[in-house]
C-alpha cells in the first residue's frame, strides 16, 4: 500500500509540473511581449492582446541590466539586442547656447549593460512572441469576469475570450487594473513630473546624450542608435496634464519659451509630428498583484515609469512569473510565489526615484548649481 501511495503521489506531482495553462496577456509592450515569449516557450497557450492598432513607435531609450540580462540570455536574444545597442557612453550637460558645461560617463567600456531604443526592444520581443503566441492588435478588454476557475474577457471588438489566467501588462494606466482593482485597492499617484518625447532628427555625436536644464525643466537629445529622440521632462502639478494634443503642445511651449538651446526647433517638432509620446510620471501602488485568475505585470503592477528601471523590471518579472507557473503548484500558489519573489525587487529600485528626479530635473537654481557641480567631479 505504501509503495502504491508513493507512486500515485509521484505521478500526481509529475502531472502538476506538466500543467499548461491557456493565458491571455493584455498589453503587447515590453512586459507583455516578454511574458508571452517566456510562457509560450514553456508550452502554455498564449494570446497577446494590444488595444492599439500598431505597436508604440517611440519613447525614451531603455536599459537592460542585472537580472534582466540573464533573462534575455535565457531567451536567446542577447546577441540581437546588443546589435541594437545605442552606443551612447556619455552625458554632456550644455548651456542655453549649446556649449558644453561638463561630461559625465554613463557606462564603463567593460559594462555588460545594454541600452537600446524602446522601439527596438519592443519590436524584437513582440516579433519573437508572435512566432509562438497569437498576437491580436486593435482589441482590448471592456469587461472581465474572474474566479479561481478561470477568466472571461469581453473585448472591444465584440468577441469574448476565456482562459485559465489573465495577465494585465497594459502599463501605468492599466485597464485590467481599473476594471478589477478599482480605486480602493490600487492608486496612481503623480510624482510631479511630466515627460514628452518626439523624434529629434540627426545628431553630431552618436555616443553622447546632450541635456540642458533650467530650474524645473529638462530638455535632452539622445542619439538612440540612429533614431534620435528629444525628451522634455518638466516638473508639473496635478492640474497640468492636458488631455488634448493641442493642450499638451501649449503647456510645453509655455514652459520652454525661454529655455534656449534647441527648444524652439524641438517644440516645432512636437506641434508637427504624429509620433509624440506624452505622459505624467506616476507611482502605481496595489495592495496585491493578483486576484483570482488575474495578475498584474510591469508598470500595471507597480510603476515609477522613467525612474524605476521599468524595462529591466518588466523582463525580469516576466521570467519570474513564468518560473512560478512552471513550479508544479496550483495557480493561486504560483501567483503568490511570483509576487513574493518579484515585488521586493521592484520596490527596491523605486526607492531611488526621488533622488533620480532631483538629478534629472532640479527644481531650483541652487539645486541646479549643486547638480552641475557634482557632475563636474563625476567620472568621465
Amino acid at each position: 500500500m505504501h509503495f502504491h501511495t508513493c507512486c500515485f503521489s509521484a505521478v500526481t506531482a509529475i502531472l502538476q509540473c506538466m500543467r499548461k495553462y491557456s493565458i491571455i496577456i493584455v498589453g503587447a509592450g515590453i512586459a507583455g511581449s516578454a511574458a508571452a515569449l517566456f510562457l509560450a516557450r514553456a508550452g502554455h497557450r498564449v494570446t497577446l492582446l494590444e488595444r492599439a492598432s500598431a505597436l508604440r513607435p517611440s519613447g525614451s531609450p531603455v536599459d537592460l541590466r542585472g537580472d534582466a540580462l540573464d533573462a534575455v540570455r535565457a531567451l536567446g536574444l542577447e546577441a540581437e539586442l546588443r546589435e541594437a545597442d545605442t552606443g551612447v557612453r556619455r552625458l554632456r550637460l550644455v548651456d542655453a547656447g549649446g556649449r558644453g558645461i561638463t561630461d559625465v560617463r554613463l557606462r564603463r567600456p567593460e559594462s555588460p549593460d545594454i541600452e537600446l531604443s524602446r522601439t527596438a526592444l519592443g519590436r524584437i520581443l513582440a516579433d519573437r512572441a508572435a512566432e509562438l503566441a497569437e498576437l491580436r492588435l486593435g482589441s482590448g478588454p471592456t469587461a472581465i469576469t474572474a474566479d479561481s476557475g478561470g477568466v472571461e474577457v469581453a473585448l472591444s471588438d465584440g468577441r469574448t475570450l476565456t482562459a485559465d489566467l489573465l495577465i494585465g501588462a497594459d502599463g501605468q494606466h492599466s485597464t485590467v487594473r481599473r476594471l478589477l482593482w478599482g480605486a480602493e485597492d490600487a492608486t496612481e499617484m503623480p510624482v510631479g513630473l511630466t515627460i514628452a518625447t518626439v523624434p529629434a532628427g540627426p545628431v553630431d555625436d552618436p555616443a553622447t546624450l546632450l541635456m540642458h536644464n533650467r530650474p524645473g525643466v529638462s530638455l535632452s537629445v539622445h542619439p538612440a542608435g540612429g533614431s534620435a529622440v528629444a525628451a522634455f521632462i518638466l516638473r508639473t502639478g496635478r492640474d497640468q496634464a492636458p488631455a488634448t494634443s493641442d493642450g499638451r503642445a501649449g503647456l510645453l511651449a509655455r514652459r520652454y519659451a525661454d529655455v534656449g538651446w534647441r527648444a524652439p526647433e524641438l517644440l516645432a517638432r512636437v506641434r508637427d509630428s504624429d509620433d509624440v509620446y506624452y505622459d505624467t510620471v506616476s507611482r502605481v501602488r496595489t495592495t496585491r498583484w493578483s486576484r483570482a485568475a488575474v495578475t498584474l505585470l510591469g508598470d500595471a503592477a507597480s510603476s515609477i515609469t522613467i525612474l524605476g528601471e521599468g524595462s529591466s523590471m518588466a523582463v525580469t518579472g516576466a521570467r519570474t512569473l513564468s518560473a512560478a507557473l512552471d513550479a508544479g503548484t496550483d495557480l493561486a500558489t504560483a501567483l503568490d510565489a511570483y509576487e513574493r519573489a518579484h515585488r521586493p525587487v521592484v520596490e527596491r529600485h523605486q526607492r531611488g526615484a526621488r533622488l533620480g528626479a532631483a538629478l534629472l530635473v532640479p527644481a531650483t537654481p541652487l539645486g541646479l548649481a549643486a547638480r552641475n557641480a557634482a557632475a563636474h567631479w563625476a567620472p568621465r
